[in-house]
């Protein structure tokens, strides 16, 4: 394509035309210069992508055009001597290797143009949201190839003016065109810095963007230190993810960024930074050398007077950090104490259990493991060796295979427990085990039956095997009479819908079980007695109750269970953006002679340690509505499921109000990273308010604590009263996650045409799931909403997704170490926007109507789509039509033809229908069970051949394998704490600290002791 340079007509013409087919205005510039497609816009003009005919390879180049949006002329003239004043400047920068080297400036058709190389690569902005904020040598590196082109810059007296994160551009190939050594590129030495705010003061001309410029800069007096200035915050937003203007105390007068930073920085490039943000210019650094010479130059001490001070200041610090991390460590363990946290318990609460040396001592089952258990019922663990996952996506379906592999390497028979987690909303419909040539399928009973068949085989010798589900979420693997030397594997099988949501189809695959927090008056409503165990109630005999006497896994260290993934996406389309923000990923094409390609994603090698959920996002081709129809028909009738995308626009305009509560868990498992992730979040959340919405912020732990007793006015002061009381928030305690949903509840409702809206942050790692979100279905006000976002690399998916549900919100789930830019994005634009409300299902045709669910569809925001799931038992053909009010109160309708003529189609369809049904039928038990609903959920688990709380799979062999009456023997393996979740220590592990801090401080004085005694006899002599 070309496109036309006419600033009033920018039409696209074929690649070989000469002239604009709609205006007549020249296509090529300069005879040679064709432009491909706007890359960028502003005050002064518009930038191209372009090529260069004139060459044989016609290589790439960029071109900027130049029309000041300005109105008086001086500013015009201004402008134009500046633009002019550039392009000889260029000349002579551009043969810098790591600055845009300028081709030619073209004057042609009254309009002034700017012809560079072209830079491929991603700006420090984008490489910031994609990867997350930079570490210490990051910058490191960025100011050792910045400031030697800004030393070089300034010895040309040239101000760049407009240092920021989205004017440096790493290469693609940082051995590439431009040169073999750097991989950093300076960019924007045009006319975007002269003309974009010309007028803004009469003192001097202002050049710049306003969250990156320095004070003497804003009134228009830069210097050479102004662009140090610039990279200085440069750094810090880099280092924080934090917008610049968030990052400066204007109450205090001073720069807080290391208030936000989520890795530490030494104290070297601490100092450096702050020198580089000095307000005073004189204070600051004044040429890009002396930065880099205090960058490079080790920090040494010189003399001994020196040695004395920073040895008395060091033993000082040292002693009182120490000590403080005594008091730390002990006030943490006494909160945890205190709480309902799991404690050590043993199968008889009057005698401790004995920790045998020769063992290696366990966590309890944070993400699942295999479990042994002695005659004696004591309990150890059992070694799993290996974990391959194997998951086949086809549209917005996937099919998954977990194989679990463990080995008993003992010279007795055992009998084990593993626990597991899956997504929550998975049919989960076949169970095996193999053991060597051996295949043991699993049947489907009501959880009692297959209880009694497992108790019998095993009491007769033979292996058996029973699934089990304890939360819609985790499921418990019994395994009794596994023979000396035999090797396991256990596979599991199941279908998912994947999430999609902004634009990405989003696959999850959760790997941990953080340890359950529980209340101290919740109910737990319906969950089976096993259920409780995961909470970790003190005086139980559970397998994880008596295991959670024992220290964990740290995060990162490998315990001999890694695990291999496997995802194979036939999309159908071209799939593009293919990101984890979980974990490092492998992608390739693989394709069969005839058959379309297929995507293929696995795991790196480095990343294969199972402590945090795995999550894989991707997007499709094509932009225009989506929608898409599945039937199945099979004896038990036909099954559909429909998929629609609506494509509606939204108009700012019409945007409701809000008063917004912000609901954050401060609790003991908000611990390190994941609290700092929520403060970093509602930061965001504060700066994409609307100017009308009212906001609050409740914080929640043992006990609730609030910002204001009612929503306060989205004004200046107010953001930064909130900014300073979340800056101050330190995690601690219990997750009472009750007594926050309380609080929300039981403020005054909304005004007359304001909406409003909770947003929750939280892992919810919490017992009483139930108990949360029935005060939710019953108390939550109409026309009020409830947004979740699990905060950590392990949240309970379960609470936050069925919360969102009730809620009439939505769910996203952010990582500790993951940039909250797009999330939050994302989230403004489904808040802002919804895109239809009052959805309502309508059946025309024959027989009878179909079974849909969910019962009453949920309004829909932008980019998230209507799924629905139903059957029509006697499969007659018809249409089903939806209905709804469209954004602005216009009328939607699209009908879905439904046709059920043949025993054919996807199966995986009536699975999950079965599984829509179960989740509906256990929502109307958050309050307590009745029979009419056991009885339907029985029925429907065991028609579809469905895992449900009242239906289990049990294999059994046909042959006795062992004799019942050997003794079991026992294992032990560590586990993993979920990734950036800080670990509960033992009081052993407090008072260690203690003495381990006593005993460098004694040490300290000693030598400074030493120190003092060696110079004083020097300064005698």
């Amino acid at each position: 394509m070309s496109q036309c340079f006419n600033p009033n007509c920018l039409h696209q013409n074929s690649a070989e035309t000469e002239l604009c087919q709609e205006c007549g205005s020249k296509l090529l510039l300069g005879e040679r210069y064709r432009a491909l497609e706007i890359i960028g816009e502003g005050g002064f003009g518009r930038t191209f992508k372009a090529v260069d005919e004139f060459k044989p390879s016609k290589p790439l180049c960029v071109i900027k055009q130049f029309f000041p949006t300005a109105k008086d002329s001086k500013s015009i003239q201004k402008a134009t001597e500046l633009f002019e004043q550039e392009a000889v400047r260029l000349e002579t920068l551009g043969k810098h290797p790591q600055i845009p080297e300028l081709f030619t400036y073209v004057i042609q058709e009254d309009r002034q143009y700017l012809v560079q190389e072209y830079i491929a690569g991603k700006n420090l902005a984008e490489e910031l949201a994609t990867e997350g904020v930079f570490t210490e040598s990051k910058i490191r590196e960025l100011l050792n190839e910045m400031l030697p082109i800004l030393e070089f810059i300034h010895d040309h007296q040239v101000i760049h003016r407009d240092i920021k994160p989205d004017n440096i551009i790493r290469l693609t190939n940082s051995g590439g065109d431009k040169t073999q050594k750097h991989s950093l590129v300076l960019v924007d030495f045009g006319a975007a810095k002269f003309t974009s705010k010309t007028t803004l003061k009469k003192t001097g001309t202002v050049i710049g963007s306003a969250a990156y410029i320095a004070p003497e800069q804003v009134r228009g007096k830069a210097v050479f230190s102004s662009d140090l200035y610039s990279l200085g915050i440069t750094c810090i937003y880099l280092l924080t993810g934090v917008e610049p203007f968030d990052l400066f105390d204007t109450g205090e007068d001073k720069w807080v960024w290391q208030d936000y930073l989520k890795n530490s920085v030494s104290l070297q490039l601490s100092q450096i930074i702050d020198k580089m943000l000095q307000t005073a210019t004189k204070k600051r650094y004044q040429t890009a050398a002396e930065v880099l010479n205090d960058l490079n130059t080790p920090v040494e001490l010189n003399t001994a007077k020196n040695n004395i001070s920073k040895w008395f200041v060091g033993g000082v610090a040292g002693l009182t950090f120490l000590l403080s991390m005594s008091v730390f460590l002990a006030a943490i363990f006494t909160n945890y104490s205190r709480t309902n946290y799991p404690q050590p318990i043993s199968a008889d609460p009057n005698v401790k259990p004995e920790v045998k040396p020769q063992k290696t001592v366990i966590s309890s089952p944070n993400y699942g493991g295999l479990y042994a258990k002695y005659d004696t019922g004591e309990i150890q663990a059992f070694p799993l060796e290996h974990t391959d996952v194997t998951a086949k996506i086809a549209g917005n379906l996937s099919r998954v295979e977990v194989v679990q592999r463990f080995t008993n390497p003992y010279k007795t028979p055992l009998e084990a427990t593993y626990e597991f987690p899956l997504p929550d909303e998975s049919a989960v419909d076949d169970m095996e085990i193999r053991i060597g040539d051996r295949v043991i399928k699993g049947i489907i009973k009501k959880r009692e039956e297959a209880k009694k068949i497992y108790n019998k085989a095993k009491q007769e010798g033979k292996t058996t095997a029973l699934l089990e589900q304890e939360r819609p979420n985790i499921f418990t693997q019994s395994l009794a009479n596994i023979k000396p030397g035999e090797t396991i594997e256990v596979v599991i099988r199941y279908t998912d819908a994947l999430k999609f949501a902004g634009g990405d189809y989003e696959f999850v695959f959760p790997m941990v079980v953080g340890p359950r927090y529980n209340p101290g008056n919740s109910n737990l409503g319906s969950f089976p007695e096993k259920s409780i165990h995961l909470a970790s109630l003190p005086g139980t005999n559970s397998i994880p109750n008596l295991l959670s006497q024992t220290l964990e896994t740290p995060p990162k260290e490998r315990s001999g269970n890694d695990i291999n993934v496997t995802i194979e996406i036939d999309a159908g389309v071209p799939i593009s953006n293919i990101i984890s923000p979980s974990h490092q990923i492998q992608t390739q094409k693989i394709s069969a002679e005839g058959l379309p390609s297929i995507t293929q994603i696995k795991l790196n090698q480095a990343d294969t340690i199972p402590n945090k959920d795995l999550v894989l996002r991707y997007q499709v081709a094509g932009k225009e509505t989506q929608s898409t129809v599945l039937s199945q028909a099979d004896n038990k009738g036909g099954h559909f499921a429909i998929y629609l995308i609506p494509a509606l626009e939204y108009k700012t305009k019409e945007i409701v109000p809000k008063d917004v509560v912000f609901l954050m868990d401060t609790s003991g498992s908000q611990s390190g990273a994941p609290l700092e992730q929520s403060k970093v979040l509602m930061r965001r959340f504060l700066q994409g308010l609307n100017p009308d919405d009212t906001f609050t912020i409740i914080d929640f732990a043992n006990s609730s604590q609030t910002l204001s007793s009612e929503p306060l006015a989205n004004t200046p002061a107010n953001q930064k009263k909130a900014i300073n009381y979340v800056n101050k928030l330190r995690a601690n305690g219990g997750t009472e996650l009750l007594n926050g949903i309380d609080t929300v509840l039981n403020f005054s409702p909304a005004k007359n045409g304001r909406l409003r809206s909770i947003v929750l942050l939280t892992d919810g790692l919490i017992s009483n799931e139930n108990q949360i979100i029935s005060r939710i279905q019953k108390q939550l006000q109409p026309g009020n909403r409830l947004y979740s976002f699990g905060v950590g690399s392990s949240v309970n998916h379960y609470l936050l997704n069925r919360l969102a549900e009730v809620g009439q919100g939505t769910v996203h789930v952010v990582r500790h170490d993951e940039s909250v830019n797009a999330v939050t994005e994302k989230f403004f634009n489904e808040i802002n926007n919804p895109v239809l409300t009052n959805i309502e299902v309508k059946w025309q045709g024959l027989g009878e109507t179909p079974e849909i669910f969910p019962l009453k569809p949920a309004d829909l925001f932008a980019q998230e789509p209507l799924v629905l799931y139903g059957r029509k038992q006697d499969r007659l053909n018809g249409n089903l039509q939806i209905t709804a009010v469209a954004a602005g109160g216009k009328r939607y309708q699209k009908t879905f033809p439904l046709r059920f003529d043949s025993n054919s189609g996807n199966e995986a369809i009536a699975q999950l229908w079965g599984r829509a049904k179960i989740k509906q039928l256990m929502l109307s038990t958050t309050n307590g069970e009745t029979p009419e609903t056991v009885n339907a959920i029985t029925n429907v688990a065991l028609g579809y051949r469905l895992m449900s709380k009242y239906t289990a799979f049990v294999a059994v062999s046909d042959d006795q394998r062992v004799d019942p009456n050997n003794p079991s023997h026992q294992a032990k393996v560590k586990k993993q704490t979920p990734d950036g979740m800080m670990g509960i220590p033992e009081p052993s592990f407090v008072w260690a600290i203690l003495l381990f801090g006593l005993y460098l401080g004694w040490k300290q004085w000693v030598q400074w002791q030493k120190m003092k005694v060696d110079v004083d006899i020097t300064t005698i002599k």
